[in-house]
This record gives C-alpha cells, sequence and structure tokens, in this order.
C-alpha cells in the first residue's frame, strides 16, 4: 500500500511536513486576519467621522470669526464717531 507522502513509495518528505506546518499555522492565522480586516473597517469608519467632526468645527469657526469681524467693525465704526 503506498503512503500519502510525495516521495518514493509515498514516503513523506521535507516539503510534505513543512506543507502540513504551512497549512496548520494558517488556520491558527486566520482570525487574526479576519480580525485585521475588522480593524482595518473600524479604523475608516472612525478616520471618516473625525473628518466630519473636524469639518463641523471647522464651519462653525469661520461662522464665528465673521461674527466677531462684524463686531469688531460696530466697535471701531462707534470709536471713530466719538472721536470726530
Amino acid at each position: 500500500m503506498r503512503g500519502l507522502g510525495s516521495g518514493a513509495d509515498g514516503e513523506w518528505t521535507f516539503l510534505d511536513i513543512l506543507n502540513i506546518i504551512s497549512f496548520c499555522v494558517g488556520l491558527q492565522n486566520l482570525d487574526l486576519n479576519i480580525s485585521q480586516e475588522n480593524l482595518d473597517n473600524q479604523t475608516q469608519e472612525l478616520d471618516a467621522k473625525l473628518r466630519e467632526v473636524v469639518d463641523n468645527i471647522h464651519q462653525h469657526l469661520t461662522l464665528q470669526d465673521q461674527k466677531i469681524n462684524k463686531i469688531l467693525e460696530v466697535i471701531g465704526n462707534d470709536k471713530n464717531q466719538e472721536v470726530s
């Protein structure tokens, strides 16, 4: 009866053993690979949310700057009228 290995008369070779070890390591790392994909997806979602929040803050600060400039303009006009 012939063995399962790839050597002469079905004997196990060094490459057969490496292939089996590689397969076992691949099975053990399968969960890690899936976890890495999930981590990448979560990172992308977090990045998108963070960019949205930063954009909202930037818009708010731009609006505040416009309001402050109007206030300073009014104050400047009032001081010019007092001096005249």
